[in-house]
């Protein structure tokens, strides 16, 4: 005698409605948009020398960009040197006009700190006629990115 079950729920058959599903998604996507948060870092795009410990955020506002100009060649078609190119707040300054804005800014009780963000082929005179245009009034910090990392 064999035992013959049958079943009582048969499986739905037709089409699955994606409007909630897509729903669902966008709501997350949302979601993990607004709560997520982005280290951007503005100004000028710098190859920063690497080093087994780095930080990665200023501390400053104050940030001095440098970075080589473009490769230019003379009439025999060798390569020049490539000229250090100073940028604060965002604009493409001298040395000489970057003591003025130093100068210019208000005075505080705290010494600021001038955040310095050089390409790792900036030669070292050049960071150092820098500091000299600071003057004795500011802190300096030199920007670097870890070994393992790349910026954000």
């Amino acid at each position: 005698m064999a035992l013959i079950l049958n079943r009582r729920l048969q499986p739905m058959r037709g089409l699955v409605d994606l409007a909630p599903m897509l729903n669902v998604i966008l709501l997350l996507l949302c979601f993990f948009l607004l709560s997520s948060s982005f280290i951007l870092q503005p100004g000028i795009k710098v190859n920063l020398p690497r080093l087994a410990y780095a930080d990665l955020s200023p501390a400053s506002r104050l940030i001095v960009a440098i970075s080589l100009g473009p490769q230019l060649y003379d009439d025999k078609g060798a390569p020049l040197p490539r000229q250090p190119e100073l940028y604060f707040r965002d604009q493409i300054i001298s040395v000489d006009q970057l003591r003025t804005a130093l100068d210019d800014l208000p005075a505080s009780r705290i010494k600021p700190t001038l955040y310095i963000k050089a390409d790792k082929d900036v030669p070292v005179n050049f960071i150092s006629s820098l500091l000299d245009a600071a003057g004795p009034g500011f802190d300096f910090e030199i920007a670097t990115q870890s070994v393992g990392g790349a910026l954000p």
